[in-house]
């Protein structure tokens, strides 16, 4: 019975760890999304977030969670998402530090009882959804796991005096490492077992090298988690996951090299003269030393990586199967860029059939031009690409709607769903004429020809005026340009209409060349008038579209 305060130290130290992790994740939400999103884009920065996220969060799998997500969204490049990695294990070392410098030195049973009181009153009496009450529960958290690990502790030191440690000291750093990893692994949690080695080198059950090499292989057993979520995921799942498992491996391995060397080195510290510190000391060390050693290969073993793991051939899109509907924001993103690309694909498409060139630095290009098969689609092909991408939008969407989302993430999807539609009438509307264009243009008649040359002067206006918006443009600047280019356009196909009417009434042109010409000014509008309101609902909130549209009406 010895065993059962150790087990229930470290059953209420982990359930502590979990409802912080739960109520850290809660209060900080959008806002910690968007500081990982923003401040994690290079190696370095990724390594400084990490480490500060998982320090506060105390949460390596909600951490983990994002970094695929964003890196699956394209939000987050692959080095940044390495970087990351990299540093939540340094993140993980805090609450060593913490735990050895006040848990093994403090009675924390009246404190921990007293956090969990009000904490528990809090979660109890608050109204649901308030701050207050998210508040209350990451008290209970930190009450619990305070007080498990005063059990756990009392717990140690009683097995440890009834428990014969000998069998132990014939056990190699080796298998010490497989067993932290192992307990690790089935525990889900690196400071839960950093948490059995403090307490079994504080209460005499493990020699500090033992206990050393014991927290060397707790690095690796929290890699489980990611190879299980990476197993029929997607390439960028495979990518972040395999870094994750490789970094660790070679860092436990480099660390076990070390390990008599680093520990010596630590005992002529003066601060270190506790074997705890000197404990945590060490886990802090190497994690710092395999980062160092690591950050000047994350951009070689990036581009390995992408090259071992490609996505699938047959999906259009670049994003969306890299992006699980776990993280909404990523989600969103990763559908703004898929239709950015779509809107990229019509807008080339357009070009290409009414023999227009984009121009030096469109910020909508084509985005097959750097793919190496792409030059031998046709454009039939090319055109069935586009629908195609629509389609595995609007399945990704409706996938996402099956969950419940906040009424403003939903309008802002389905706003992005319409864009693509749009982009794809705009494409239909010039594809439906392309062959009326070529008949004309072959049958090389002094009648159609100065219509044609027209239309490709109005066609050519416009999509340089593309050319000219950016997406960081301001809304009213967005707002006052498509406003004014759909009159535009409105006021060419009324003035061409005019003159054909004119042409027709003096025997120029024959009804069969009439009804083409008529045909062609038609649908010229209607794709341009669409490829208009696409780029409007995808530049715009939702809100701002709908006063975008009454201003233009």
């Amino acid at each position: 019975m010895e065993l059962l305060p150790l087990l229930a130290g470290l059953g209420l130290f982990m359930l502590g760890m979990k409802q912080l992790e739960e109520s850290i994740s809660a209060l900080a939400g959008v806002p910690f999304r968007r500081f990982v999103r923003d401040h994690a884009n290079t190696p370095l920065r990724g390594i400084a977030v990490g480490t500060a996220a998982i320090a506060v969060l105390q949460s390596s799998s909600l951490v983990s969670l994002l970094v695929l997500a964003f890196v699956g969204a394209g939000i987050l490049p692959l080095t940044g998402g390495i970087g990351v990695v990299m540093g939540a294990n340094l993140g993980t070392t805090v609450t060593g530090w913490l735990v050895a410098t006040l848990g093994f030195k403090l009675n924390l049973t009246t404190l921990a009882l007293a956090l969990v009181g009000v904490g528990g009153l809090g979660s109890v009496l608050l109204p649901k959804g308030g701050r207050l009450r998210e508040i209350s529960a990451f008290v209970v958290g930190l009450g619990l796991l305070l007080y498990g690990l005063d059990m756990m502790k009392l717990g140690v030191e009683r097995f440890a005096a009834q428990f014969d440690v000998s069998p132990f000291a014939g056990l190699s750093i080796f298998v010490l490492a497989v067993l932290g990893a192992g307990v690790t692994a089935v525990i889900q949690s690196s400071s839960a077992a950093m948490m059995i080695a403090l307490s079994a080198l504080h209460g005499g059950v493990l020699d500090l090298e033992s206990a050393a090499a014991f927290a060397i292989g707790t690095g690796v057993g929290t890699t489980v988690t990611a190879v299980i979520g990476a197993i029929g995921g997607s390439p960028d799942k495979k990518r972040v996951a395999t870094a994750h498992v490789g970094f660790n491996v070679l860092k436990a391995a480099l660390a076990l090299l070390l390990l008599y060397p680093l520990l010596a080195l630590l005992e002529h510290i003066p601060a270190l003269d506790d074997p705890l510190l000197r404990l945590v000391a060490f886990h802090s060390g190497f994690n710092v030393l395999g980062i160092l050693i690591a950050l000047p290969f994350v951009g070689l073993a990036a581009e390995l990586l992408r090259r071992r793991f490609r996505g699938p051939a047959s999906l259009v899109n670049a994003y969306l199967h890299g992006t699980g509907p776990d993280v909404p924001e990523a989600a969103l993103e990763a559908v703004r860029k898929e239709v950015r690309r779509a809107l990229g694909m019509a807008v080339s498409l357009n070009r290409y059939a009414l023999r227009l060139h984009p121009g030096p630095r469109s910020p909508w290009p084509d985005p097959d031009e750097n793919d190496p098969s792409a030059g031998r689609r046709t454009y039939g092909q090319r055109y069935e690409r586009l629908k195609r991408l629509e389609g595995e939008l609007a399945e990704y969407v409706l996938q996402l709607q099956a969950q419940e989302l906040p009424p403003e993430l939903a309008r802002r999807l389905m706003a992005q769903l319409e864009a693509v539609r749009l982009a794809v009438i705009a494409a239909k509307s010039i594809k439906d004429v392309r062959q009326n264009l070529v008949e004309l243009r072959l049958a090389m008649r002094d009648s159609t020809d100065q219509w044609l040359e027209r239309f490709e002067v109005n066609a050519r206006t416009l999509y340089e005026a593309l050319d000219r918006i950016e997406p960081g443009q301001s809304p009213g600047t967005v707002v006052e340009t498509l406003s004014r280019l759909r009159n535009d356009i409105r006021e060419r196909r009324d003035r061409l209409l005019t003159d054909l009417y004119h042409s027709a009434g003096q025997r120029q042109l024959d009804e069969l060349e009439l009804s083409t010409l008529f045909n062609v000014n038609r649908e010229l509008h209607s794709s341009g008038k669409a490829l208009l309101r696409a780029l409007n609902t995808h530049l715009l909130e939702p809100e701002q579209v709908e006063v975008a549209e009454a201003a233009s009406a």
